[in-house]
């Protein structure tokens, strides 16, 4: 049975192509509440943010390219949002990458509407699902991904920052307000520095953090760091 509108289950969907939006809102919207449509990673992220949505559906391929990076930056900035990909990318290892970011399933566009409607429901309900084209359809038999080199000297001196202000124990509005950029651009820098990192939640990026030196007697957050552009907000700013 699948579920239906009364649950109020919010969907976003992302992907490069209007056609396959379209065929998406048209094959989940007797069911779900479809609640936005977005083409690039920076968008999904944005949109995660502003709307909330229960799950997001994304091709890994995005316009950007981003789509595993914006599925880390959606888990990091709304955790209670499932993401699953749905995607044309037969690959063992973009497909453990997708899980390490968070994703909840990974399927195939060659899938069925019921296979889909079946992996959200499975992401709403806490499990996993994978195209059983790829490892036999079991993620714990997906190889390894890759870790990214754990320096922080290929950080953007603003992505430093945002990590350091981040592992002193403010929150993303309260960087926003320090560097005098908006919340979405902050998780943005967030989940691009965990992608780089290979770090797969917030409390490893904290514990890099102290460990590399990002935190701890005051030091910068690599020697171009940028003054900070904004004044410590107040509390009632916050």
């Amino acid at each position: 049975m699948r579920e239906t509108r009364y649950q109020a289950t919010r969907v976003l969907l992302a992907d490069p192509h209007t056609l396959v939006l379209e065929g998406l809102r048209a094959l989940l919207s007797s069911d779900y509440e479809v609640v936005g449509c977005v083409r690039d990673g920076q968008g999904m992220v944005r949109e995660a943010i502003r709307l909330q949505p229960d799950l997001v559906v994304s091709e890994v391929r995005l316009a950007d390219g981003g789509g595993i990076e914006a599925a880390r930056g959606v888990r990091a900035a709304c955790p209670r949002t499932r993401v699953v990909f749905l995607t044309t990318t037969e690959d063992e290892m973009v497909a453990a990458q997708g899980f390490a970011a968070g994703a909840s399933g990974y399927l195939l566009k060659t899938a069925t509407g019921d296979e889909l409607v079946a992996a959200l429901r499975t992401a709403r309900q806490g499990g996993r699902t994978l195209s059983r084209r790829i490892a036999g359809g079991r993620p714990e038999a997906l190889p390894a991904p890759r870790p990214a080199g754990r320096s922080h000297r290929r950080l953007s001196p603003r992505a430093g920052e945002v990590v350091r202000r981040l592992a002193q124990g403010y929150s993303m509005k309260q960087v926003g307000a320090f560097l005098g950029i908006t919340t979405r651009t902050v998780a943005f820098h967030k989940y691009r520095a965990m992608e780089l990192l290979g770090i797969d939640s917030s409390a490893g990026l904290v514990r890099y953090a102290v460990e590399s030196g990002l935190v701890g007697k005051g030091n910068p957050a690599g020697a171009s760091a940028r003054p900070l552009g904004a004044q410590q907000p107040s509390a009632g700013a916050i």
